[in-house]
């Protein structure tokens, strides 16, 4: 069964999937130092406009998700839903006072899935950073399988003083701007967004009136275990992750790669494609857009498969010195010369996962 990703959505610091692009291909950072409550510096986050509600808190998730469910096709009722995030409004539980009493708080899951009008109460896929890319494999699955006739994959997550706190510990936050792969990088900004993609089989997208011809080619996922918190330094896991990939006929035409514009993550990352994909394009959101946690592998998802319905790789943003053995790191705009992109990510506790997105000639 060949499962599509029949519609697909963004919010992030750039705006709405339209913007988010045109502000990728030309430069624009939504990254700016920003005061948190709490760090004695000003360190780089990517927040997304026109928000209200204090960092992390319930009110200001509630109305990011109310912006991208706005953009979200009609749903048949027996859409299934699944949700990647990490923290969520996690900040709520610094409040001395909580806002809802305990044992009445739904699940976000739950929440999402009311907000959106879905019968299924939906599950939740936290993996760190690759919840986003894990939850789209597993929904592939659920399609494969027939467990499922269509897959609602949500990943939302908001920047927070409980996690901007915690990268600060880390000393994994960058001093002023993010730089994915660049000579000298030296840390990771993080961001807010929301995102989803809408996973059925091209037969059932076709008689819906969505697309039917960006395919889920191929998924993997594996775990080096080496680190609480740092990759591997040979690259193991996402080595053995990419080698799972099946490539297409004509091969890969790019890979839309985690890129953190941290030291040992990008370190990782370099040498993981170097041996398994080498030569292909590579090229990170996040010097743009922050890191937005569990919500990254949605989006970063939604802009691989935009890189396939427009034919154009869009540039590492804050990337100016590409590292050594960062040749292929795309640094300003190009055209996609194959319609196939892997977009991967990787987490906390060694987790990497990887979806091919590819167009299928008909």
């Amino acid at each position: 069964m060949r499962v599509v990703a029949a519609a697909c959505g963004v919010i992030t610091g750039l705006g709405d999937l339209d913007a988010t692009w045109n502000g990728l291909l030309a430069g624009r950072l939504a990254v700016a130092p920003t005061a948190v409550a709490g760090i004695d510096h000003c360190p780089p986050l990517s927040l997304v406009p026109g928000l209200r509600g204090e960092t992390g808190s319930a009110a200001r998730l509630g109305e990011l998700l109310a912006l991208l469910a706005a953009t979200l096709p009609p749903l048949s009722d027996d859409t299934r839903l699944l949700v990647a995030a990490t923290k969520g409004a996690v900040d709520e539980l610094l409040s001395p006072v909580p806002t809802v009493p305990p044992g009445q708080v739904p699940g976000l899951a739950a929440a999402i899935a009311d907000l959106v009008g879905l019968a299924d109460t939906g599950v939740t896929v936290s993996a760190a950073c690759a919840s986003g890319t894990m939850a789209i494999g597993s929904g592939a699955s659920m399609i494969r399988s027939r467990e499922a006739g269509a897959v609602l994959v949500v990943g939302v997550d908001l920047v927070s003083r409980f996690v901007v706190s915690g990268f600060d510990a880390l000393k994994a936050m960058a001093g002023e701007t993010c730089r994915p792969f660049d000579r000298k990088r030296d840390g990771l900004a993080l961001g807010e967004g929301a995102a989803y993609v809408l996973l059925t089989s091209a037969e059932r997208a076709g008689a819906m009136g969505l697309d039917d011809g960006i395919v889920i080619s191929a998924k993997a996922s594996s775990c080096d275990a080496v680190h609480i918190t740092a990759p591997c330094r040979e690259a193991s896991g996402l080595i053995r992750t990419l080698r799972q990939i099946d490539s297409p006929r004509g091969g890969i035409g790019a890979i839309n790669a985690h890129g953190t514009g941290t030291v040992f993550n990008d370190a990782m990352e370099i040498k993981a494609f170097e041996q398994v994909c080498p030569g292909v394009p590579f090229y990170s959101v996040k010097g743009a857009i922050g890191h937005c946690l569990g919500a990254a592998g949605v989006i970063e998802a939604a802009i691989a498969i935009e890189t396939i319905k427009r034919g154009i790789i869009p540039p590492t943003v804050g990337l100016r010195e590409p590292d050594e053995g960062a040749e292929a790191a795309v640094v300003r705009p190009r055209p996609l010369a194959r319609p196939a992109v892997i977009s991967c990510n990787s987490g906390f506790g060694g987790i990497n996962a990887a979806v091919l997105f590819a167009r299928e000639e008909k």
